[in-house]
């Protein structure tokens, strides 16, 4: 299948929020509730930053995700990495997460991930350790 990624636009948006709805709405809502109005002001805050390291994930030109990162001197943060469910366990992540690590350049990778989410098998797959526990979180490391 092939992959490609494009800078994010404004015109990404919505499906942006979409995406990230589809993908954490069960984590959500199961520990805390859904509140729309709510979600919808977080997503606001957290476009104001990510949306500089942004990419919109593509296969045959239609949008099927998003990846975004923040930089912490040497460390590079996954912050999120969301695939629409149609196109999960296809290799996709697997592949989009080597890549991204490989060509990065930093020494060290970090991300979060709920702890109930099955993701977490690929990231100790690919490497990563926990090195932090919350009541809903696993922080996670890749040294390389």
């Amino acid at each position: 299948m092939e992959i490609t990624m494009k800078k994010y636009t404004p015109m990404d948006y919505d499906f942006v929020y979409q995406l990230k709805k589809i993908c954490y709405y069960p984590y959500v809502s199961e520990i805390w509730g859904w509140d729309e109005e709510k979600q919808t002001d977080y997503f606001n805050a957290f476009m104001e930053n990510a949306k500089e390291n942004m990419n919109i994930i593509y296969s045959r030109g239609k949008r099927i995700g998003m990846i975004n990162w923040s930089v912490d001197g040497d460390t590079c943060e996954l912050e999120n990495i969301c695939i629409l469910p149609e196109y999960r366990n296809q290799g996709i992540g697997s592949r989009l997460l080597a890549e991204t690590i490989e060509s990065s350049g930093f020494s060290k990778v970090r991300l979060q991930a709920f702890k109930k989410n099955p993701v977490i098998h690929l990231y100790h797959r690919l490497g990563f350790s926990i090195v932090e526990e919350t009541e809903n979180h696993y922080r996670m490391l890749l040294e390389k």
